[in-house]
């Protein structure tokens, strides 16, 4: 480690070995290389020693680039370490021990609203059913489930404890109920029953948790701040209170995820159930120094900090000249038609930086994405994808679903429909559905019968149906299906669809291969089984990377994590930010304080300008400069 790489308090972190500890660290301040480099110098001191290292985070686009770092050249230490999100961990655990609670290490995850919305759909009607009646029009039952999910719920007690006040509490536990009797029936489970049966596992078997916590001697958690009641009560159950070697690192002021959870109150309540020391990075080497003396002013403002922090200091040398801007509109149209005009003049001028524009909500983002794109800027969009689009990726998806749950009739339709539909490759549902029940096969064996001369590549049959079918080798036959897809692709004879198909195709593949090449670093794709395979892939966005030179339009809470050379923060009003919700409940309201801490986190992505943008009128209806403008800039 060189010496003059690291500021005092970084190196502090980095080198700190036995016991608990918070890094509050700010915006900007080099935390996921203090993470990173500590978790690397702990391997390295410790080759001869068998302990693993464990690092939990909340996205697995961070969790790819902690690997990467951490594994740069010390790939023997690979076995030694398992980066992941929550739920990431929580999947390996049940997949080693889940039959104590109930799962078998085959489960599926639903990722896909739609899967959990049928679901709901056929209990109503079974409720309808076993009542003579329909359920009211005001119960809300996902979000219920989802709930009482978060809050650990296992027993009536513990509906009890946390039911709201409501005059259906029976509809509602009679719900929540069949829903986990129907999950674990079916081994499917959900994200939030991934925390949930993970801490019953523990809770219910301590000498289970007790392994877990001496495999891991050291627990690393980044974004402890984003952290809800279960993720917090799973590590507490895990290690106990008396684990010395928990490094959380967070972030008092980015606690932006309430609606999920996440608590201020979380960092206190770590410090104060481990006795954990405090170190504090708060010199900030990302932004302007403008931009940092605005986050501190309005910062400031929120009396749900944590107590002596230190405000942030700018390390960045910039030249002499505005990085902050302020543009006012009489009514939002305009306002949104500067807003396209600014990204391409930025563009034009500086064709190498990154330009975000962001916005509280996407009402607002979607009419200034519209008004960039007419004048030719190429935008682009966040949305989280939980499935590929592109047929022959789809299908591959699919193929890999069915092998794992090989009589799923609702896999084998789509399967069977992309085929014919997408591919125009006749595959007759009945008659594999007539030869699985006469040969005693399961589906999967009877589709791989039904394909045979359909395809046009004797050598892909053969791996469909020993590789897959069989089982012999799955990773093997993703490889040679891709091969497949791409000759077929070739094969297009209208050149504008064959480019346009190609390039769709190409952008899924990357995906994916970047999806195996993270999950590597965790499991051995030599003995990997279709299983945990098809879990992981469950809890991956299939979202592909923006394209370099295309303007990024996201809202406060996609931004987060990112960082931009220009940002355009827009809609500046009350109402919008700070939003309505928290304007009616005052401006002393924990959700105005975390409606400052969501302007905070927009204004501190930004490298080099900052451009912010507010009009007099939104839908027809008048609005007053947001007040956060007045706490920062007065």
């Amino acid at each position: 480690m060189a010496e003059k790489k690291y500021t005092e308090s970084q190196k502090m972190a980095i080198e700190w070995n036995d016991g608990p500890v918070i890094v509050l660290a700010g915006p900007g301040s080099g935390k996921t290389a203090v993470l990173t480099e500590r978790i690397k110098r702990i391997l390295l001191n410790s080759q001869d020693q068998s302990f693993r290292v464990l690092a939990l985070t909340f996205t697995n686009k961070a969790a790819a680039e902690m690997s990467e770092r951490i594994l740069d050249g010390n790939q023997e230490n690979d076995h030694r370490l398992f980066i992941g999100t929550f739920h990431s961990f929580c999947s390996e655990v049940l997949r080693n021990h889940g039959t104590y609670v109930g799962i078998n290490s085959n489960f599926e995850i639903y990722s896909s609203d739609d899967d959990i919305n049928d679901i709901i759909s056929d209990l109503q009607l079974k409720y309808n059913e076993e009542n003579g009646d329909t359920i009211p029009d005001n119960i809300n039952v996902g979000k219920a489930i989802k709930y009482f999910e978060k809050h650990l719920c296992i027993s009536d007690g513990d509906l009890d404890v946390v039911m709201p006040k409501t005059a259906y509490a029976r509809e509602y536990k009679w719900f929540y109920h069949k829903y986990i009797e129907y999950m674990l029936a079916n081994n499917v489970l959900d994200f939030d029953m991934l925390i949930l049966m993970t801490f019953r596992l523990f809770k219910e078997n301590p000498g289970i948790a007790k392994i877990y916590a001496r495999t891991y001697k050291y627990i690393n958690i980044d974004e402890f701040q984003d952290t809800n009641y279960g993720q917090y009560m799973l590590i507490k159950c895990m290690c106990g209170t008396k684990n010395n070697n928990l490094f959380i690192v967070a972030d008092d002021d980015q606690v932006i995820y309430g609606w999920n959870g996440a608590s201020h109150k979380r960092i206190t309540e770590f410090r104060e159930d481990y006795n954990a020391e405090l170190i504090q990075l708060n010199q900030n080497f990302r932004c302007p120094k403008e931009v940092i003396l605005a986050a501190n002013k309005l910062i400031a403002h929120n009396s749900s900090r944590t107590v002596s922090k230190k405000p942030l200091e700018s390390m960045k040398v910039l030249p002499e000249e505005n990085h902050v801007f302020m543009n006012s509109f009489d009514d939002y149209i305009e306002e949104m038609s500067f807003v396209a005009g600014l990204t391409k003049k930025i563009h034009e001028e500086n064709p190498d930086d990154s330009i975000c524009v962001i916005a509280r909500n996407n009402r607002l983002l979607e009419t200034a994405f519209e008004e960039a794109e007419k004048v030719g800027v190429e935008c682009e969009k966040s949305k989280r994808k939980t499935d590929f689009e592109t047929p022959y990726v789809l299908l591959l998806y699919l193929l890999l679903k069915l092998a794992n749950h090989r009589n799923d009739i609702k896999v084998l339709k789509q399967i069977i429909a992309i085929f014919e539909q997408a591919l125009l490759i006749s595959i007759n549902l009945e008659e594999v559905l007539t030869n699985a029940e006469l040969s005693n096969q399961d589906y999967m064996s009877a589709l791989s019968e039904e394909i045979k001369g359909k395809l046009g590549d004797d050598n892909f049959e053969k791996s469909f149906e020993l590789e897959l079918s069989e089982g012999k080798n799955f990773i093997s036959f993703i490889q040679k299906a891709f091969d497949w897809s791409e000759n077929r692709i070739d094969q297009i004879e209208d050149e504008s669809h064959k480019e346009q198909a190609k390039q769709e195709f190409l952008i899924e593949k990357k995906i994916w291969t970047d999806f195996e090449r993270h999950l590597s670093y965790n499991y051995d794709l030599d003995e990997i089984t279709v299983a945990t395979y098809m879990q992981e892939f469950a809890m991956i966005s299939k979202e592909s990377e923006p394209a370099k030179d295309a303007v990024q339009f996201l809202t406060i809470h996609a931004s987060k994590g990112k960082e931009f050379d220009h940002v355009i923060l827009i809609g500046m009003v009350n109402d919008e930010l700070p939003s309505f919700q928290s304007m009616k409940k005052g401006i002393d309201s924990v959700e105005m304080e975390e409606e400052r801490r969501n302007c905070f986190v927009a204004i501190t992505r930004t490298q080099k300008k900052l451009y912010l943008t507010y009009s007099a009128k939104y839908y027809g209806w008048r609005k007053n400069p947001s007040l956060f403008l007045n706490e920062m800039f007065s």
